[in-house]
This record gives C-alpha cells, structure tokens and sequence, in this order.
C-alpha cells in the first residue's frame, strides 16, 4: 500500500507466466492489480488477483481474490478501516470465504526512507471447504468472530529500490489457540519508466487447517509489474 500523503490515484499491474514440459507438462497463468485512490482524509484500496495451473491439461491450482478497504483519516497518525473480501484456493480445499470488518491504524513511525504502521480490527468471516474427506476433524461451513491485527513496513532507498514487509496475526476470539498467521515481504527494483522487477517471499500459517492440508505453506514468485 502506498504511504497515503499524496493525493490521487496510483496502482500497478503484475503478471506471472510459467510452463514445465518434458517430464510433467505444467502450465501457470497468475496476474494481480492494485488501486489506491488517496483524498485529504480518505483512502480507497483495491486489490485483485486470480492463479491457474493446469498439469497434463487437468486444472490442478486455482486461486481468486477481491480485497476493498477504507480508509478515513481521524487525525494525522490515527485512520478509521472498514473492509471486505472475497476468495476462493483450491489448493487449500476453500471454495468461498466471505469476511467484512472494522478497525484502527497507527502510524508508528515515518522517515525519508521509513514507515512504520500498526492495525487492529475485528472481523467477521464465512468459509465453505469442499473436497473434504470422509469424516473430516474440520466442518465444511464455519462462522467465525477474529481479531485481525497487522503491522506493515516500507522502506525506500531510492527512487529504484524499495521494500515492503506485512505480517497478519488473526486468532478466533471465542478460541484463541485457532489462529492464522500471513507474512508476505518483497523487494521492489525499479527497471526504468513504470517496469518494476518484484521478487517476493509469503508463508501461510494455520493452527487448524481442514484435513489433508498442512498447518504452514511458503511462496516464492519473482513477476514483472507495471506502476503509475
């Protein structure tokens, strides 16, 4: 997200192209935008992305994800969050999740080269697993009441090199030891005009996965982005 001094619009565009032949035939289509639209005292975040990957011409990964939030600035350092989203992963048996929210964000610190915030909010999610086994440890539609709490950092070298860094810590508040854990960090390289190269690290922690799914997955992409 960007630091939400300047007001009006930004965003980039980022596709991710990848294919296997020879001993396994895998192909894979990802592509991910993002829109900050920044006023004096609100700001308006929209992300979206969508994955494919198909294996001997069967579908074997399919992932999508709408992500809208708001922001209203209640003093310099202090801003109202209202949120929503919307996802599906294959990958981890989810076939819809639905959550809404609302919450506070603090900005710690800022420098030239460093920004430091903090949000906490509660949030209110819907999932339907499907693929289940027989029997499953995990019900295949779950209500649940969270407490969602993040802290996010950027850091800026120059105008080619830049960092950002933002872990989730999201426990069930009527069961606390259900927690979910999501830190994604990157690294940006500015390739002149609106290029930019991102290499970027994500893990995903579950202290309940649905059955047949591990508790920890790691992602490693490097893409081609397009900014304005």
């Amino acid at each position: 997200r960007q630091n939400g001094d300047e007001v009006g619009a930004s965003g980039a565009l980022a596709m991710e192209l990848g294919a296997h032949s020879g001993n396994t035939d895998i192909k894979e289509f990802g592509v991910e935008g993002r829109l900050d639209y920044t006023r004096p005292s609100v700001t308006t975040f929209l992300l979206a992305s969508t994955e494919f990957g198909w294996e001997q011409g069967q579908r074997f990964a399919n992932e999508g994800l709408i992500h809208l939030r708001q922001g209203y600035r209640i003093r310099n350092r202090l801003s109202l969050e209202v949120f929503g989203q919307y996802n599906y992963d294959k990958t981890y048996l989810l076939d819809f999740r639905m959550l809404g929210g609302v919450g506070v964000r603090f900005r710690l610190f800022e420098s030239r080269i460093a920004h430091l915030w903090q949000g906490t909010a509660y949030m209110l999610e819907y999932e339907r697993l499907g693929g289940l086994p027989i029997n499953p440890m995990h019900p295949a539609r779950t209500t649940a009441n969270r407490w969602s709490t993040y802290l996010a950092a950027r850091f800026t070298v120059n105008n080619r090199l830049s960092s950002a860094w933002t872990v989730y810590v999201q426990p069930q508040l009527n069961a606390m030891g259900d927690v979910r854990v999501l830190s994604d960090a990157n690294l940006e390289i500015g390739l002149g005009g609106p290029l930019v190269l991102v290499f970027s690290f994500s893990m995903r922690y579950d202290s309940r996965p649905p059955s047949g799914v591990k508790s920890v997955d790691t992602t490693l992409e490097n893409t081609l982005a397009v900014t304005f």
